[in-house]
């Protein structure tokens, strides 16, 4: 049973899931969280719109549920309405989101490749100059809920899924 705040790590495919997975190491290419439980209702950054809501029975990506272990202890309010919150954003009619998704998947490959090769400054200078990743979304609603989700990152705007997953502060449920 799904719980508000549950975490979805996501196993995409295509190029750039691919490209993620590989250049973190991990299985997982995308996180989403789950804004409301009893609404079904999850929320995620993507490429295509930015931060939206989409109803879990409406999500085609293949995920597994992940949980804060019960041990660490946050306020799932504000994570919520910080989620919420990031729905407000405006986003550019398609012709300029189109030139800017073209110009993100080659800034997103650009990250993981300049990591790859050890320039992490550089790729952490290009996350920053990013809007929201997946993985940046889920570190900062939790952190708004007064939890650190990836102790063991000492910078969140380079957060990935992987990072994530890894966290020795949460579990896998499902």
């Amino acid at each position: 049973m799904i719980q508000d705040g549950d975490i979805l790590l996501c196993r995409g495919s295509g190029l750039v899931p691919r490209l993620i997975q590989w250049g973190t190491g991990s299985p997982y290419s995308h996180v989403a969280l789950i804004a409301s439980a009893k609404l079904e209702l999850i929320v995620e950054a993507v490429p295509e719109g930015g931060v939206r809501a989409i109803s879990v029975k409406n999500y085609k990506t293949p995920y597994e549920v992940y949980r804060v272990k019960s041990s660490y202890k946050f306020n799932g309010c504000e994570v919520v309405s910080f989620l919420i919150k990031m729905l407000a954003r405006k986003y550019d009619y398609p012709l300029k989101l189109a030139v800017k998704l073209a110009v993100r998947q080659f800034r997103l490959a650009q990250l993981f490749g300049l990591k790859l090769f050890g320039n992490k400054k550089a790729a952490d200078q290009l996350q920053e100059d990013q809007d929201y990743f997946c993985s940046e979304l889920c570190y900062q609603a939790f952190k708004a809920g007064g939890l650190d989700i990836v102790p063991q990152i000492g910078d969140a705007e380079t957060t990935s899924p992987g990072d994530i997953a890894r966290s020795p502060l949460i579990e896998k449920i499902i």
